[in-house]
């Protein structure tokens, strides 16, 4: 019997070819697989940002504006936090305020509070911390969070509000306060007066709105100093009606006033500061307001009832705001 050579040699040619295949897939596969990291292409850098190229909507390389970056600074250099504010010393406060008020004989509540720490530090002489105090002229405070709020409600115009508001706060104007309550009231002051109160209460504030700020029978109107400074409080945090109605606010309590301001004998560079004051001789004589510091603010109420005279009041309240700034130094 002959052998089938041709068989043979076409089953080790078609083998060899099958070797040859899988052998070019190898080394394919291995030189796929052994590329470095620095011969791919880099990806789109869309994150972290360190002031390189990475920006799509960046053609020239500057980086952007840096607002896509996340920790770091134009200049890729990392953004340095803002330093943790130090609880001030709350005991030292205390006793320094109690110190101002050692042996007055009228009627006198003070309250500090600082709005970074949620800190509240009170003192009281001859009177309860809380307890109702005569102060007119710390009431258009309460009025301009009303008609603010009402604006932010739709039914008043910042056109209608505002130059009765810079009045009331800057000049002490109390015929514009007066004004002002009846519009928030739809032309009826009492209505006005409640519609204040309202506003008052929904921020947690208690406020005793019961005349006209004009006239003998102002001294029907109380406030507390703590309640006071809770409402300036809420302002500096942004929280009264809404940030920005908040930042107007303050701007306008702390536009330099034509009417009579207390001196707060601050000390220092950098320093603003707004207030409103009422100095009613033989009857009350107070301050609430805001003080900013270079690195913090704090917020300061103090009213006196009572007084024979203002003789040396002034004077007093102006000492007990320059006690209370150390505290806040950084």
């Amino acid at each position: 019997m002959k052998t089938k050579k041709p068989d043979i040699f076409l089953g080790i040619t078609l083998g060899m070819l099958v070797l040859a295949v899988i052998l070019c897939l190898v080394i394919l596969f291995v030189q796929k697989s052994g590329d470095s990291p620095a011969q791919q292409p880099e990806p789109e850098n869309t994150t972290q940002g360190t002031g390189e190229t990475g920006n799509s909507n960046d053609p020239e390389g500057t980086g952007g504006t840096g607002a896509e970056t996340a920790g770091t600074a134009e200049t890729g250099e990392p953004v340095t936090p803002p330093a943790e504010l130090n609880p001030i010393d709350e005991a030292g406060l205390k006793a320094a305020l109690d110190d101002e008020l050692s042996g007055l004989t009228s009627e006198w509540q003070v309250m500090v509070i600082d709005p970074a720490k949620d800190t509240q530090v009170s003192s009281a002489r001859n009177c309860g911390v809380d307890g109702w105090m005569t102060a007119n002229r710390m009431t258009p405070v309460f009025i301009m969070a009303a008609a603010f709020q009402q604006v932010a409600d739709g039914k008043l115009t910042e056109d209608q509000i505002l130059a009765d508001v810079q009045a009331m706060i800057v000049q002490g104007d109390t015929e514009a306060a007066d004004r002002l309550t009846e519009l928030l009231g739809g032309g009826n002051a009492e209505k006005g007066r409640e519609a204040v109160k309202s506003v008052a209460s929904d921020n947690g504030v208690k406020l005793g709105f019961n005349r006209p700020l004009t006239g003998t029978s102002s001294n029907k109107n109380y406030v507390t100093a703590m309640q006071t400074a809770k409402i300036l409080d809420l302002m500096c945090k942004g929280e009264l009606v809404s940030k920005a109605a908040s930042d107007q606010m303050l701007e306008i309590l702390c536009t330099p006033k034509n009417q009579d301001e207390i001196d707060p004998m601050l000390t220092g560079e950098n320093i603003s500061y707004g207030f409103v004051c009422d100095v009613e001789d033989k009857v009350c004589i107070c301050t609430m307001g805001v003080v900013r510091l270079p690195n913090r603010s704090f917020v300061i109420s103090v009213v006196c009832n009572k007084p024979v005279t203002t003789n040396g009041a002034k004077e007093k309240i102006g000492k007990i705001i320059a006690a209370t700034q150390p505290f806040f130094a950084e």
